[in-house]
């Protein structure tokens, strides 16, 4: 979605508002509506019996409640924005999010959210969710990846235990090509992933005032010439590329790779998928880059700046993430919380006496919350700068250039970008 699709729809926004307030406006009724994001039929009966908890609580308020598929969240809230028909309170990831802050479509929730239940969450996810100094939203679930393997390819590629780092498990290419697998496939088509896989080097992407590429170094041309390298060094083959997130969990399921950087959410398909491959199956700690980092996944809830009813859009907010909601919500889904009073629960903690591989996953990624931290955090023009990044990652790792060359293409570009009002 461009950044001036969403600058002429908050344009539309503000004035469709205004119009409104010239005609008298006028009270609308204590309605707070409110989209999830593909969270329907599963967790039906968990979010019914959230609404209905804060209504009793909020005696006059009702809460209509309109979940929207995942592929369709950001159109959708962009056409009701512009139609000044936006839902009071919405979920959406800090990368959207934040294009829509920067075009004022978005309430600044600093002074209207207690102080104390601002620090209720991971400081983290609070930064994430704070745009020039302005909160933007509140943090809801979270997510860590886990390295989920395959325990029968490793021990036929000479293995006993799972390299810690990309590149040590790269060098492990060839034991791996001798049975018939690579050692993971990234998830390269995703728009932000080049840019984590930068973080996680400890790699800046921005100068500190966010006005120029930072990647342009050694250490960034270090990085960026490892994962281009993968392809042109025949590590991996040209076509993983392209793969989708589905089709690499396909080639996991199907022995392809042995290992799958994921949510240990996905564990759950791959019980249902592969249920023979299943049982071969264990978890590790998220596979790390030079500087250790961990990342994390944010899911935040956000108010339009024309909601017709904030005050009770913000109070249904904080109902929705108070530590209770996200404990029972994580024991229903392979999510974590933002919430550091229930990650800090014992069904995070603990094993049970016969603990399951998805259990040691919440186990595993749950401790890793509490050293994680959001790797792109959103910038301007994020969705320009991806794609020229990932442009020059296709013309790097199809050979078309160097690897040096397409990297500081990329950082012309860049600053081309970041250079436009």
């Amino acid at each position: 979605m461009s950044q001036f699709r969403i600058a002429a729809a908050i344009a539309l926004s503000l004035s469709v508002s205004l119009a409104g307030c010239a005609k008298g406006g006028g009270e609308s009724g204590r309605k707070v509506e409110f989209w999830t994001m593909a969270l329907k039929p599963t967790f039906t009966g968990y979010l019914e019996g959230v609404i209905a908890d804060f209504e009793k609580e909020n005696p006059g308020v009702k809460v209509e409640w309109i979940d929207v598929p995942g592929n369709a969240i950001e159109d959708k809230t962009l056409s009701s924005v512009s139609g000044g028909t936006p839902p009071d309170l919405v979920n959406l990831n800090p990368d959207f999010a934040q294009r829509l802050a920067s075009k004022g479509a978005l309430l600044d929730l600093s002074k209207q959210v207690p102080k104390d239940v601002q620090r209720s969450y991971f400081p983290y996810a609070i930064d994430a969710s704070t745009v020039d100094g302005k909160l933007i939203g509140l943090p809801w679930y979270l997510s860590t990846q886990v390295a989920i393997y395959n325990k029968e390819l490793l021990e036929k590629a000479g293995l006993k235990t799972l390299p810690g780092t990309y590149r040590d498990l790269a060098a492990q290419a060839p034991a791996f090509k001798a049975v018939g697998a690579v050692p993971f496939i990234p998830n390269l088509g995703d728009g932000n992933r080049i840019l984590e896989l930068f973080a996680l080097d400890g790699v800046p992407l921005l100068t500190p005032d966010k006005k120029q590429a930072a990647f342009d170094t050694p250490q960034g041309r270090d990085t960026f010439a490892f994962w281009t390298g993968l392809f042109t060094k025949g590590t991996l083959p040209k076509e993983a590329l392209s793969l989708d997130n589905r089709e690499i969990v396909d080639r996991f399921q199907a022995g392809q790779s042995a290992v799958l950087p994921a949510g240990p959410q996905f564990l759950k398909q791959v019980r249902e998928n592969a249920p023979q491959l299943y049982e071969k199956v264990d978890v590790a700690p998220q596979i790390a880059g030079k500087s250790g980092k961990v990342g994390v996944g944010i899911m935040n809830l956000v108010v339009p700046t024309t909601s017709r009813n904030p005050e009770d859009a913000i109070a249904l907010a904080t109902h929705v993430t108070n530590a209770a909601n996200q404990l029972a919500f994580c024991k229903l889904a392979a999510i974590l919380p933002s919430s550091r009073e229930a990650a800090d629960n014992p069904f995070f903690t603990t094993l049970p006496a016969t603990a399951s591989v998805e259990d040691r996953a919440r186990k595993i990624a749950a401790e890793q919350l509490k050293r994680a931290e959001l790797l792109v955090p959103p910038m301007p023009h994020q969705s320009e700068l991806k794609k020229a990044m990932n442009d020059a990652l296709q013309r790097a790792a199809l050979g078309q250039l160097s690897s040096d060359e397409a990297l500081k293409q990329a950082a012309a570009e860049w600053n081309r970008i970041l250079a436009t009002p």
